[in-house]
């Protein structure tokens, strides 16, 4: 009824007085339950929710509402299936055309919106500004992105490795060995093709394929330009210091597949969690608990110790030929080893 009236209105001649007459099928005036329906129309007109399962890396997001009405400072509520990791995003509902979203009366930029947030906004007109970020599912808790171990310095820890393969930029599962990889300083990623190799070949040495990236001309730590986590999803993740890994790992049990802590005595602190090796981590503080899988590493054009030794990039420079990161395996855990840089290691973001 309410989109029949609006072409009506909208085909009156500008600036005219308009009186709008409802009648029944009989030509007689219509009754109050017609009236009734109108007001209810004009109620719901310009707001309603849905979902938007636009790619995580495309602005132009869209998203349906049943006999939506774009009609100002009306108010949506849209779940993004995937987060939000492009800088200037906008929204198309029901094809009534792409508008700016804001917040705080600025473009929205990457990593704001995380997958199964939803976002309330506020039609002003010319874009829709966002007025509240409810939660994801599951009481609102981001669990299934970061896992808070209740840190001094307050860091959140990605639940799962980068994979750029997925939508939202992460591994499907905490538990696997697939991810994406890369070497220290570069931001473009790599996924192995098989068990055993990669279709990138990372080289065997700094000065073979490393050399012509932008990360071996890297002097000092790596800069939000170079990093690899804040490229691939989006402020407000990054990847972690040598200094944060030191931190996570002074303030946690190894424990097993059970929940047991495992003696401090124990060298190998590797275990196998849904038939996946690698290191359980559970935090002093509030009993969180973090899983790093064995993702081995890419050297050449090889895809090595898949299942045995896990490796993970920080942002901190060692030396002109090696970076700080993660690295365990049946031998030990060294949360500040070093390593070449050409190598193609995991990453494990932080915010």
């Amino acid at each position: 009824m309410l989109k029949a009236i609006q072409a009506g209105l909208s085909q009156a001649a500008p600036g005219a007085a308009q009186t709008v007459m409802l009648f029944n099928a009989d030509g007689t005036p219509a009754g109050k339950y017609l009236a009734r329906q109108l007001i209810q129309d004009l109620a719901t007109a310009g707001s309603g929710q849905a979902t938007c399962s636009t790619a995580a890396t495309t602005a132009a997001k869209t998203a349906t509402i049943t006999d939506f009405i774009l009609l100002k400072n009306g108010f949506v509520a849209i779940r993004f299936a995937n987060a939000v990791n492009v800088a200037d995003a906008t929204l198309n509902i029901s094809s009534t055309g792409a508008k700016n979203i804001k917040i705080n009366g600025a473009n929205l930029q990457p990593g704001v919106i995380k997958a199964g947030m939803t976002a309330v906004m506020c039609y002003d007109g010319s874009a829709y500004n966002i007025v509240g970020l409810l939660g994801l599912e599951g009481g609102g808790s981001p669990s299934d992105l970061y896992v808070d171990m209740g840190l001094p310095s307050g860091v959140l820890w990605a639940k799962k490795n980068i994979d750029i393969t997925q939508a939202d930029g992460f591994a499907a599962s905490e538990y696997q060995y697939e991810c994406s990889f890369c070497s220290w300083g570069n931001t473009q990623m790599h996924n192995p093709t098989s068990t055993s190799a990669f279709d990138y070949n990372w080289g065997t040495a700094n000065d073979g394929p490393y050399a012509d990236t932008p990360g071996a001309a890297l002097t000092g730590n790596i800069s939000p330009s170079f990093d690899a986590a804040r490229a691939n999803l989006g402020a407000p993740w990054r990847m972690p210091t040598t200094g944060e890994f030191v931190e996570l790992f002074n303030n946690i049990d190894y424990i097993d597949a059970n929940g047991a802590v495992i003696a401090a005595a124990t060298t190998n602190k590797l275990i196998t969690m849904n038939s996946i090796v690698g290191i359980r981590l559970k935090s002093k503080i509030n009993n969180n608990v973090l899983f790093f899988p064995c993702s081995g590493y890419g050297h050449g054009a090889s895809w090595n110790n898949r299942g045995s030794l896990g490796n993970y990039w920080s942002s901190s420079l060692h030396s002109a030929t090696n970076g700080r990161g993660l690295r365990f395996l049946s031998g030990g855990v060294d949360p500040q080893s070093n390593n070449n840089r050409y190598r193609g290691f995991a990453v494990r973001p932080v915010q």
